[in-house]
């Protein structure tokens, strides 16, 4: 008998719920609130790996609705820009035109394979949206592709961001490979005293070296924002260190050539979260995308097509590389001798 289950039954605040489930993972997608994961369970922990807000239930919203006032956490994604920005004589909303869309969805199940398919056309910039999400039996991995089109009659240039959101506490820490760290000067949180770039994973405050792969106690009020570049490979990665449970993204680095942080450890809205983002580019204000040639471009009638996966290991304290396949690699020990 198979352990996948797909189930389109179940509503959330109003919201249809689409769950993929096997033997290791739930996953609730939301298709009415821009598609959002809303979680992802590990079940043999009973671990909930997303973030959602406490105080703010998922919802639809039209366009144009503040990101952040709104923001109920889960998995969003960000297309074509971050903040509020004119594009070829558009004003395109605030973190993109995906997350207030709606999506029709297709769902699908095989015998050893559940998941579904979902699609929407941007209102503003006239590009269709396909991603699929599948979950295999026995796995541990979610699997995605996206595909987008130019539908319109011009290049279209655009940044696009994976941005799921992480519930961590001062147990858990964060990874990534060997990376460039450039701070956003418009954004500087509690690093300011930082160089605006040095090498990832550790920031001179003053005479203090802080190792950023550390999360300090919400009581910190902490609050960290920066971009990654130069990214050695394509992955970022979450621990809990108390359950010793790590999950993470491989992505790839020729599509997602930068990996920004977003966390609040207490320090923004009371809020405790980590956002790993995994961008085609940096930094957020578009303009200024634009004239470093960090943006992308979509020329008439051409695809952005690319896989990705999201991953969970039980038995990791901190990760030193997400394979192609999934496999979560262990950062060794050091030895004290």
């Amino acid at each position: 008998m198979s352990d996948l289950h797909l189930d389109t039954a179940w509503t959330y605040h109003g919201l249809r719920v689409i769950t993929l489930e096997n033997s290791l993972l739930r996953l609730q997608i939301l298709p009415e609130a821009g598609a959002k994961i809303w979680q992802i369970t590990y079940k043999p922990l009973g671990a909930d790996l997303l973030w959602n807000n406490p105080r703010i239930a998922p919802a639809r919203h039209v366009i144009h609705t503040p990101y952040d006032d709104v923001w109920s956490g889960g998995w969003d994604e960000l297309f074509p820009n971050d903040e509020i920005a004119i594009i070829a004589g558009d004003r395109f909303p605030d973190h993109g035109e995906l997350w207030t869309a709606q999506w029709t969805s297709e769902p699908f199940s095989h015998k050893d394979t559940a998941g579904v398919t979902l699609r929407t056309q941007t209102p503003i910039g006239a590009i269709s949206v396909e991603k699929t999400i599948v979950l295999q039996s026995d796995s541990p991995i979610v699997q995605f592709h996206h595909c987008f089109e130019n539908n319109g009659a011009a290049s279209f240039p655009f940044l696009w961001m994976l941005h799921p959101a992480f519930e961590v506490t001062a147990n858990h820490r964060i990874d990534f490979p060997k990376m460039r760290v450039t701070r956003e000067p418009a954004f500087p949180g509690t690093l300011h005293d930082a160089p605006l770039e040095f090498d990832w994973p550790y920031a001179q405050l003053g005479s203090r070296k802080v190792d950023l792969r550390e999360i300090p106690d919400r009581e910190s009020r902490a609050v960290h924002f920066f971009y990654g570049s130069e990214l050695e490979t394509g992955w970022c990665a979450l621990t809990n260190t108390a359950n010793q449970l790590a999950c993470g993204l491989r992505f790839d680095a020729n599509v997602f050539r930068s990996c920004w942080l977003f966390a609040s450890y207490g320090g923004w809205r009371d809020y405790n979260v980590a956002v790993l983002e995994p961008c085609t580019g940096y930094p957020l204000n578009f303009d200024a995308l634009v004239a470093s040639n960090r943006h992308q471009i979509l020329l008439p009638g051409e695809k952005l097509e690319t896989d990705a996966l999201f991953t969970v290991s039980e038995g990791v304290r901190s990760v030193s590389y997400i394979d192609a396949d999934g496999t979560i690699m262990e950062e060794p020990v050091q030895s004290s001798r």
